[in-house]
């Protein structure tokens, strides 16, 4: 590579890291984008459920995001993923790319399941649960999903205990006690339905009578000798069906306590146990949620329950506080979405891990979870702590937009100031080294550069193959929408190589980002640090009104 080059790419880095540092120390977002839906069901349910929590002893971060395609070898269906993880630990000894092929286990599916393990490697982990996946049978009793559902549980524990309890760290609302509370008015609902009592509804862990104390109505239909339960959903029985989904909430958010309380006293065998009520609660959660009278979706977007909830916020700007920057951002509204449907969305990312193992093992879809597997892991070295120090920020911001005289570059240094470390505090994101990796090896794509972290020759083969599919379709799954840098890095890279990737929608959140090594146009960084620097000035600009205003 052109050694100028090279010397250019790490310049821009530099500022690019500092820039949108500063920009999430400020509080610096726009509106998230709406899912577009463009990445294929599928595939978002497989990175659902290979997302589990980081181990505690390992040097490299595990979040993940996944490309691939599912095809037909015209026998049978196969997946082709690549797996791309993102490394936060400066410590990591991983100096180079480093390319793995993931292969089925030769364990059995009880083997598996029977072993709920935690502390297994990312690649063991894929590989257990696609033998699982493949040798999932259901049974009458539903004994192996509660079995697969535990054993996935087990493994992203910290993760779902987050979303469990975010309505109440993140908005300072406790939804399920609301749902408890609610005091419906006459007329909630203009008709009545009735509904076949679902299998799920047996599983509740609450004595009958409490239904019929808060309002349940049943009837008996069919022949004597075959009659079936249906369960009554109208304005007289609005209040029962509102205090079910809180109590089983209430339910949900004790177990998940009690889990916690197990581990941190590190008595395993404990932990295991309430996980697996855990997972059985989720399950059954989910299972209402779902359910095709779609019940919880009418109660929060067609009553007045929403409006128990007040205004939910969004995470402050600048503040320090959050429970979890991850989770809490992808709980930001989204454009023209009221009260209701934000609540339904926080509830379906609680269960989001048994959606996607409930969608994988259901029968439609057998053909794909038993199909030809062809996966690779590929794991990233940490991108180092170097950044553009405040003297280069102070120079290029002032070479980008004058100045009318010392006292205002003086004001705009003190402001700037605070918000920019001595270290970089980030990483390169996993789903941006995977959208550099397919316009690396795209053919609308002219520029294969790797700055400072060449492809092994090895590896260039197996990745050429295994990234043919997200050539053409360009789909990238996570477990959450991306950051709003991300978001922007997929945009210019359209634009100035020609080479479109699809993402799951975007939180609006500017995270601390370090562009990825491989596979980028200079014009691409530049293009995008023109965005950030055009951010920053805006807040700049806003200081300085609210300055002149005060």
């Amino acid at each position: 590579m052109d050694p100028h080059s090279q010397a250019d790419f790490a310049i821009v880095e530099k500022r690019i890291r500092a820039v949108t540092t500063m920009l999430q120390n400020i509080g610096r977002h726009s509106l998230p984008s709406v899912d577009p839906k463009h990445v294929p069901s599928l595939l978002r349910h497989f990175a659902n459920i290979i997302t589990r929590d980081d181990i505690s002893s390992s040097k490299e971060k595990k979040a993940i995001s996944v490309t691939g395609a599912i095809c037909h070898d015209g026998v049978n269906m196969k997946l082709q993923a690549l797996i791309v993880t993102q490394n936060l630990y400066p410590s990591s000894p991983l100096s180079e790319l480093k390319l793995e092929e993931v292969t089925q286990s030769h364990k059995s599916f009880q083997e598996i399941v029977n072993n709920r393990n935690g502390d297994v490697s990312l690649k063991e982990h894929v590989s257990d649960v696609w033998t699982a996946l493949a040798s999932f049978e259901d049974d009458q009793d539903s004994a192996n999903l509660f079995a697969l559902c535990r054993l996935i549980v087990g493994r992203c524990f910290h993760n779902l205990f987050t979303r469990i309890f975010l309505d109440q760290k993140t908005w300072d609302v406790h939804v399920a006690q609301k749902l408890c509370d609610w005091t419906p008015e006459a007329n909630e609902l203009s008709d009545t339905h009735w509904f076949d009592a679902p299998t799920w509804f047996g599983l509740i862990s609450i004595p009958p009578d409490s239904f019929t104390r808060k309002g349940l109505r049943t009837r008996k239909q069919g022949p004597t000798d075959k009659q079936v339960m249906q369960l009554e959903f109208s304005s007289k029985t609005v209040q029962f069906w509102a205090w079910l989904l809180g109590r089983l909430i209430m339910l949900l958010e004790s177990d998940a306590t009690e889990a916690q309380r197990m581990k941190e006293k590190e008595n395993m065998l404990g932990f295991k146990d309430a996980v697996a009520r855990v997972s059985d609660q989720c399950l059954v959660l989910f299972r209402y949620i779902y359910w095709k009278a779609d019940i919880v979706k009418t109660l929060l977007t067609k009553t007045t329950l929403a409006s128990t909830f007040g205004k939910l916020p969004r995470n402050l700007e600048g503040s320090q506080n959050v429970y979890d920057w991850n989770e809490s951002d992808d709980l930001s509204p989204q454009p023209s979405e009221s009260v209701g449907q934000r609540v339904l969305r926080h509830l379906k990312a609680i269960v989001a891990w048994h959606t996607a193992v409930g969608t994988l093992c259901s029968p439609e879809n057998s053909q794909f979870t038993r199909g030809k597997l062809t996966l690779g892991l590929l794991d990233v070295p940490h991108c180092g702590s170097e950044i553009a120090t405040l003297d280069d920020i102070y120079e290029e911001y002032f070479k980008r937009y004058e100045s009318d005289s010392e006292a205002h570059k003086a004001v705009v240094k003190s402001f700037m100031k605070p918000y920019l470390p001595q270290a970089f505090p980030g990483t390169i994101h996993a789903e941006a080294t995977l959208m550099s990796l397919v316009s690396y090896f795209s053919a609308s794509n002219r520029c294969h550069a790797a700055h400072d972290i060449p492809l092994p020759d090895e590896h260039v083969m197996a990745l050429r193959n295994l990234l043919e599919p997200a050539t053409i379709n360009g789909a990238i799954a996570l477990n959450k929408k991306c950051c709003l840098c991300c978001w922007n890095f997929r945009f210019q890279l359209s634009m100035v190589n020609g080479v479109r990737c699809k993402l799951p929608g975007s939180n609006g959140v500017i995270y601390p980002w370090s562009p990825p090594r491989v596979g980028v146009d200079l014009k691409v960084l530049l293009a995008l640090e023109d965005n950030f620097w055009t951010e920053l000035h805006t807040r700049v600009l806003e200081m300085s009104y609210s300055a002149r205003n005060f």
